[in-house]
């Protein structure tokens, strides 16, 4: 890599990771990564170089092994956030990436709850669907997987549309409340 390719992908990651408004796509960002990478030796000493963690210049990266035909929608646009592209790269399967890239594409939705939603439709087993769900969690949301029997789901789910809020809502206030030290679950007896 010579000085001129150098200072063309450092200026475009500079100037696509400390706006809002991307310009370019994030296959065009992970190439110039991967360059950078080439020429530095590290993602550690790229990530310095362009001030980053070298988790985000990993999760990057971690792009360019998707198969083509989902790089392909990444740069066309259809996915356009690193952490729903990260979480589809995270997929073991090839298969099932394309067809997360797929649901996700024609959801028209950038949300990685979504990606959740998708894989619970998939109807994976329940040991797959906990895996899947815990590798694809935003950093810095806490998530903890709870079995209930079909009587206590359904239980759990009648409780919650009487008093009009979302299942994993009900479940948190009776968490909190217990936490709290109330642990007679009002919450979940309303």
């Amino acid at each position: 890599m010579n000085r001129s390719e150098e200072d063309e992908a450092l200026a475009l990651i500079f100037a696509n990771t400390r706006r809002k408004k991307r310009t370019a796509d994030l296959m065009t960002l992970a190439r110039a990564f991967e360059r950078l990478v080439g020429h530095y030796g590290s993602q550690k000493a790229v990530a310095d170089k362009v001030g980053l963690s070298s988790e985000m210049v990993r999760e990057f990266r971690l792009l360019l092994r998707l198969p083509k035909a989902v790089q392909n929608m990444i740069r066309a646009r259809k996915i356009d956030r690193l952490d729903v592209a990260y979480r589809i790269a995270l997929l073991d399967d090839p298969s099932t990436q394309l067809e997360m890239a797929r649901q996700v594409g024609d959801a028209g939705s950038q949300d990685t709850r979504d990606i959740v939603r998708l894989l619970s439709k998939r109807r994976l087993p329940v040991k797959e669907s906990k895996k899947a769900v815990l590798r694809s969690k935003l950093k810095g949301l806490h998530l903890f997987v709870i079995d209930f029997d079909e009587d206590q789901y359904h239980t759990i789910l009648g409780r919650a549309r009487a008093k009009g809020v979302d299942p994993a809502v009900l479940v948190q206030e009776v968490v909190l409340q217990w936490l709290r030290g109330d642990r007679r679950g009002k919450a979940a007896r309303n």
